[in-house]
């Protein structure tokens, strides 16, 4: 006769569900996350080979040959990393269905005491001359739900504060789900974009392992500026930029500044930083050059220094340089000997030698955006508000009470699993003053 085995998932449910397996389940994740602080993600190859050489290993086996073997140098995109939180969201989920959810099945039931030793654990109140239908209707006042079979009742309330573990449970699956799709179907870019010009998302800095980056739409830069404060400090930039179909028509227009980014279907573009890339000199009235600029940085302030060879005589050209230090306007000129021989502001002509015209008729700008797309973000937003929810409802009390009626005396006793003291006044206060 043979004997056909069928597999069963109970035992691999009651080993998910169990609470030291899920410890060390959350113990190793949090290892884990400690790590990724210890090193750092999403670097470069040169920068693990500097930081982390083979040479001088970190515990005498960490270094960067280590760190790209094991992906610790993307620890949260990591496939191994991913398949730990399935199992502990597996951990979680066979917990709430296997003993959350039937313990709250149990807690609707009705329990009643048939005998009056079955009180002694509860400090019970015995009386005499009350009727028991009074203290029913007190219980209801009371908004607790009671059941009654002869001389036996049975009451109890606050039944949503046992809920509370799974709100918890939910609350951690939903922020396991909605950060790991992030790492996965996120990415982060940079943009330098001159203004007036239309670009797409190109300059990434990280992406998940299935991100999808959109090129059917585009932006424009339409413009950008600067204020400054009184003592000439930058004050905030701007950005004018215009969201474009493939047709190039405009479907949404905003000005961007710092925290106040430009979002569109899970898209954000932040405004990050900004650079002068040049100047638009027109030459006596009819050509138009452009002079690159170089960005100098002295005492945290920022200056632009350019170059303009001029011709004068027919000895050759005499390299004029061109300081900035701000987008007000001012301009600094200075000869080969670096005297200071011009001052004038943008949009202003300048004559050289009486003989050449020149006008600074505009700065060429940049302006620094970062796009990055989190669309597990709605996700874990949505675990925070379970959390805050599971610790609101955490604070009700589930209370108990039984009475039993007897030959010579109506005894009533009760618990609950927060405050206490309290309960036991209130449950004396009922039995007391039943009406």
């Amino acid at each position: 006769m043979i004997k056909i085995e069928i597999f069963s998932l109970k035992p691999l449910l009651r080993r998910l569900a169990n609470l030291q397996f899920a410890i060390i389940m959350l113990l190793l994740i949090g290892i884990l996350i400690a790590l990724g602080t210890f090193i750092e993600q999403e670097q470069s190859l040169i920068f693990y080979k500097t930081n982390y050489p083979e040479t001088a290993p970190i515990f005498g086996f960490i270094d960067w040959r280590f760190i790209y073997f094991c992906n610790l140098n993307k620890i949260y995109r990591s496939y191994w990393f991913a398949i730990l939180l399935i199992i502990f969201a597996s951990s979680l989920i066979a917990c709430t269905f296997t003993t959350q959810l039937p313990v709250l099945k149990k807690f609707k039931l009705w329990q009643f005491f048939k005998y009056t030793r079955q009180f002694e654990r509860l400090n019970p109140l015995k009386t005499t001359n009350i009727l028991a239908s009074s203290t029913v209707f007190k219980f209801h006042k009371k908004n607790y739900h009671v059941f009654r079979q002869s001389e036996k009742v049975y009451a109890y309330s606050g039944l949503l504060g046992r809920i509370g573990p799974i709100f918890v449970h939910f609350s951690i699956l939903f922020l396991i789900l909605g950060s790991t799709w992030s790492a996965f179907n996120g990415y982060t870019a940079q943009e330098i974009i001159p203004r007036g010009e239309i670009f797409h998302v190109q300059n990434l800095l990280k992406s998940g392992n299935i991100s999808y980056i959109p090129q059917i739409v585009s932006w424009r830069v339409n413009d950008f500026w600067i204020t400054y404060t009184k003592d000439l400090k930058i004050n905030q930039f701007y950005s004018d930029l215009s969201l474009l179909d493939n047709r190039g028509f405009e479907l949404k227009r905003k000005t961007i500044f710092v925290n106040e980014p430009f979002v569109y279907n899970g898209i954000t573009l932040y405004q990050t930083d900004w650079d002068l890339l040049g100047l638009k000199i027109k030459v006596n009235n009819d050509e138009i050059i452009q002079v690159p600029t170089k960005k100098i940085t002295t005492d945290g302030r920022k200056f632009w220094v350019g170059s303009i060879p001029i011709k004068i005589n027919d000895s050759g050209p005499v390299n004029y340089t061109i300081l900035i230090n701000d987008l007000f306007g001012n301009l600094f000129i200075y000869n080969e000997q670096g005297k200071l021989v011009y001052e004038c502001l943008i949009g202003e002509d300048v004559k050289i030698n009486n003989t050449l015209r020149i006008n600074f008729s505009d700065f060429i700008t940049t302006t620094g955006l970062q796009i990055k797309t989190d669309s597990g973000i709605p996700l874990v937003y949505f675990a925070f508000f379970l959390l805050m929810v599971s610790v609101y409802i955490s604070f009700i009390s589930y209370s108990q009470i039984w009475q039993l009626k007897t030959t010579n005396n109506l005894v009533i006793g009760g618990k609950s699993n927060r405050a206490v003291l309290y309960f036991q006044e209130e449950l004396k206060r009922m039995v007391q003053n039943p009406k």
